[in-house]
């Protein structure tokens, strides 16, 4: 499936309105793809080969709706074991989560319904979760049927995609669908929404009526 949002550089046009600025947390076990879909996220780019995560990586995007810039403070969290009694302080705070399973690997999924227990415990009342089925393009080898997913997924309020950072499908749709379900009333950042990487901009042809966005 070809990406359907369009990528515009930092420098191209800037968005008119307000700028909300939310911190997002990524979860999951180990090697199920977090660091690529942000990597994919954030720079366009994905590598066969990514090195685990030690502890946590930070890093920044903004996405465009309409007259609001949403910018992302994102955290990518270790998926081992030994890092887990770490994860509360990433997640304390967080306006949205994405909980990471790699579709091939019914035990991810096992797990990422623990972290999604676990977040609707801990985390904020309001947090916006989604759920990520990674590796779609390993549909081949799938051990997580896609339906089982969504159905979990409805009964606990969650967005749901499942998503290839190998081939960027639906990398920027869930973050975009993720900023259109933020509340953005009083979010507004102090200053630019300068990042790293790229703006994300929504596609015109996507509905941008129903984000319910604020007005500057």
């Amino acid at each position: 499936m070809a990406n359907r949002n369009v990528a515009q550089r930092p420098n191209g046009a800037s968005a008119q309105g307000k700028i909300c600025q939310f911190k997002l947390v990524l979860l999951g076990e180990s090697a199920v793809g977090k660091s690529s879909l942000v990597l994919r996220f954030v720079k366009g780019q994905f590598h066969e080969y990514q090195e685990s995560t030690i502890g946590a990586a930070f890093l920044t995007q903004t996405v465009c709706l309409d007259d609001t810039t949403v910018k992302f403070e994102i955290w990518d969290t270790a998926g081992q074991e030994r890092y887990h009694s770490l994860a509360p302080m990433y997640y304390r705070g967080a306006q949205a989560a994405i909980v990471v399973y790699d579709i091939t690997n019914q035990d991810t999924f096992s797990r990422a319904k623990t972290w999604v227990k676990e977040l609707q415990r801990q985390a904020s009342p309001n947090i916006v979760i989604a759920l990520a089925g990674n590796k779609s393009d390993l549909g081949n080898k799938r051990t997580v049927e896609q339906e089982e997913a969504q159905a979990y997924a409805d009964e606990n309020g969650l967005l749901f995609m499942e998503t290839s950072a190998k081939t960027a499908m639906n990398v920027n749709d869930i973050f975009l669908a993720i900023a259109k379900k933020l509340p953005k009333n009083d979010q507004a950042a102090p200053g630019g929404a300068s990042g790293t990487g790229r703006r994300i901009d929504l596609n015109d042809s996507q509905q941008q009526s129903s984000g319910g966005c604020c007005k500057s």
